[in-house]
């Protein structure tokens, strides 16, 4: 039994005869005699009296019209439900982002796009690194938020919303405190706590590490609130992004600047593979202006390269 045959039975009844049910749906009166033949040998039953020059439906063919007729307003209903889910999922704007939106004050940004475009659902998943790469390779993000380094060798579009960098985080107490900048080799033979190796920022750390053939000697792992306590009564030193540093204003700690600086981009990034379309385009080009006015309020076109700085 298929949907056609149910449609096909309704209009003959409804029609009255083959031949008008034929015209309403635009198929030979033969094709529609054989579709309904067919129904009812699948039934088993005679779903419609052919003695008379009209269509009547038998006692069957009654209670079978009454079941069609409600299968057929659900399928229609269930197709609509799902043409309304398609509509609002091109009006959706899937964002994961990684738990930094507040280091980078992109939180107020966020509620102000969304209602300069009340036509635009942003739905905004915050989740760790891991996560976050496995959405995006999934594509259930259309859009991600995240340090460059976490996106490094992955084929993508990415465009630079604003800068970091990292620092060393020492007590008060450090021979380095005062100092305008410190030199990694510097700090090699100090204790290290860092960041969780699932992090980008312990992957950044380490490779530093090994640009200077260096060989931390790393304590203990930990999350940021942690590091910074450990840090204050001089159980270890740290390497943090100097957000880190500006948004949980520690007390008795201090952050010294690297030399030479390590950068630390924070960035948006779209799937190479997908079309970057107005909505993700207009979203990143309002996040660009926002957090670097002057670099991008006068910008050129999108650049859709590998590597997009800017527009």
């Amino acid at each position: 039994m298929t949907f056609d045959q149910l449609n096909y039975f309704i209009a003959v009844v409804e029609e009255n005869t083959f031949f008008d049910a034929a015209e309403a749906l635009h198929i030979s009166q033969s094709s529609l005699s054989k579709q309904i033949i067919k129904l009812e040998k699948e039934l088993d039953i005679t779903l419609l009296d052919r003695s008379h020059r009209s269509a009547v439906p038998t006692e069957a063919g009654q209670l079978f019209y009454q079941e069609a007729f409600q299968l057929r307003k659900q399928y229609d209903q269930a197709i609509s439900k799902l043409q309304n889910l398609k509509k609002q999922r091109n009006h959706e704007l899937r964002i994961g982002t990684l738990p930094i939106l507040s280091h980078y004050h992109l939180t107020p940004l966020l509620k102000q796009y969304s209602e300069l475009h009340t036509d635009l659902i942003l739905k905004i998943d915050e989740v760790e690194e891991k996560e976050l790469i496995s959405g995006f390779e999934s594509e259930k993000y259309d859009l991600v938020i995240a340090r460059e380094h976490l996106l490094n060798g992955r084929s993508c579009k990415i465009f630079t919303l604003t800068e970091d960098e990292l620092t060393a985080v020492l007590p008060l107490s450090h021979r380095y405190a005062g100092a305008v900048s410190v030199r990694l080799f510097e700090l090699s033979h100090e204790d290290f706590i860092l960041m969780n190796p699932y992090t980008s920022v312990f992957q950044l750390c380490m490779e530093e590490f090994a640009r200077y053939s260096l060989s931390p000697n790393i304590i203990r792992n930990a999350r940021v609130e942690s590091i910074l306590g450990a840090v204050a009564v001089n159980e270890g030193i740290s390497l943090l992004p100097k957000s880190n540093f500006e948004i949980f204003q520690p007390k008795g700690v201090i952050a010294v600047p690297l030399a030479p600086p390590v950068k630390l981009p924070v960035v948006a990034a779209h799937q190479k593979k997908g079309k970057l379309g107005q909505d993700v385009e207009g979203f990143i080009r309002f996040l660009q202006t926002a957090l670097s006015p002057t670099q991008y309020s006068s910008a050129p076109p999108l650049d859709r390269s590998h590597r997009a700085p800017g527009w």
